[in-house]
């Protein structure tokens, strides 16, 4: 059977006292019995506040992460690195998740789920105790297409 998974970067936000300049990438790698697809978002520097959830910003359009056949569930393996802008030394945070997907059934409806990646910022160098935890939300959708 065909599978089509896609990926829709939902809402941002930060919580800390490290800065307000921010831009961040997401790495995703699809594997069914090896390496079905290697895809990259990276959203651009920023203003994001702390304590805010906002809107991914540029409001990207959803990713085909992979369309075709695959017998067993599919691994996603995804990486975030955040960082925090700065004028000399920009600070980055990186989160590793893996996420096992479950293959629908001819006939069932669309396999729908929101993760969280929290990615830990500290200002580096570590004069100060400055830091920061940065949140993407990602909405996975993987359905059956034949």
């Amino acid at each position: 059977m065909v599978y089509r998974l896609t990926m829709t970067l939902v809402s941002e936000g930060q919580e800390g006292n490290l800065g307000t300049d921010w831009k961040y990438r997401i790495e995703a790698k699809v594997f069914c019995s090896g390496l079905l697809s290697d895809v990259t978002v990276e959203v651009p520097t920023h203003t994001l506040e702390s304590g805010s959830v906002i809107s991914p910003h540029g409001a990207p359009e959803p990713v085909l992460l992979f369309e075709g056949e695959c017998e067993n569930e599919l691994l996603l393996r995804l990486r975030l690195i955040a960082t925090e802008v700065d004028l000399f030394i920009n600070d980055e945070g990186r989160v590793n998740k893996d996420i096992r997907l479950e293959l629908p059934a001819a006939g069932e409806e669309a396999s729908v789920q929101e993760i969280d990646l929290a990615a830990g910022v500290r200002e580096s160098p570590g004069i100060r105790d400055r830091n920061a935890v940065f949140t993407l939300r990602i909405r996975l959708i993987l359905e059956n297409v034949a």
